[in-house]
């Protein structure tokens, strides 16, 4: 729900989804997340945590390209920070806010556990508050418009950590759809479909989605006729000779929306089907 001023016709409402820029308020509030990690690690620091010193000194050298020699103090690191969320290039303030997140996890430690979701999670918020069309899934900000859609992705991940297969092609998946500088649309929807194929593959014993979509009432997991005809289809899309598998469609073709759809939707069918499988005690 908008606020008051927006509700009464004051102010208008946001409608427009930011994919290629990023407005004044919402490079305000992405910085105040920061602010506000800035602050939990400072605290931290004083109690012997590591994880602010190294953060800043990775972002420094590595995601700043500066002369180890010449890194500044903390303070002033923060300050560099700030500029580059409230001035700098939209695809290089999300590179930046991705890093951090990035190397927060990597130098986490017992005062400072769990930051980087923290500060994933709280990045998510701004993004949908302000109509942001990114996504944090897994550590990488990619081209998701809801967190519905992200949640169902992050949630596909998780459960199929009980099959290797699966969730490699999601990770791969997300990579290649992620990558703002080179993004692989074709090769992100053939992840999603392996994804799925790779659940199939240890519910039934088969090796193709196609074959396993037929035995899987057999194996004791019930499948609605038309979700099945539906994925049945969405394989023989991706699969004929035309398909995408065999280079059939073309990356112009294939595109960010296209991607993101197959890898939703897939997602939310590895989910399905390892619930459901838990369920038959086939997992």
């Amino acid at each position: 729900m908008g606020s008051f001023a927006e509700r009464i016709g004051k102010r208008a409402a946001r409608s427009v989804i930011q994919t290629d820029s990023l407005d004044e308020e919402t490079r305000t509030e992405l910085w105040n997340v920061l602010h506000a990690l800035q602050t939990a690690v400072d605290r931290a620091a004083r109690s012997g945590s590591e994880t602010e010193g190294k953060l800043l000194s990775a972002l420094w050298r590595w995601q700043f390209k500066k002369p180890a020699d010449e890194e500044p103090r903390d303070y002033q690191m923060w300050e560099i920070v700030k500029t580059s969320v409230l001035r700098d290039e939209w695809f290089d303030v999300l590179d930046l806010i991705e890093e951090v997140v990035r190397y927060l996890k990597k130098f986490e430690d017992f005062q400072t556990d769990e930051i980087s979701s923290i500060v994933a999670e709280a990045m998510n918020g701004v993004f949908e508050q302000y109509l942001v069309g990114f996504r944090f899934v897994g550590g990488k900000i990619s081209p998701l418009d809801s967190t519905t859609e992200a949640e169902a992705v992050v949630a596909a991940q998780a459960d199929a950590d009980v099959i290797a297969g699966a969730r490699h092609s999601l990770d791969q998946a997300v990579e290649h759809l992620a990558d703002r500088e080179n993004p692989d649309y074709p090769n992100s929807i053939k992840e999603s479909i392996s994804a799925v194929e790779a659940v199939v593959k240890k519910l039934t014993g088969e090796g193709t989605l196609g074959a396993g979509l037929t035995k899987l009432e057999g194996a004791g997991l019930k499948l609605h006729p038309a979700l099945k005809q539906a994925w049945s289809k969405m394989y023989g899309w991706t699969s004929d000779a035309d398909g995408i598998r065999h280079a059939g469609i073309e990356a112009a073709y294939a595109d960010q929306a296209l991607a993101k759809y197959v890898l939703v939707t897939c997602s939310a069918f590895v989910s399905y089907l390892i619930e459901e499988g838990r369920k038959a005690d086939l997992l």
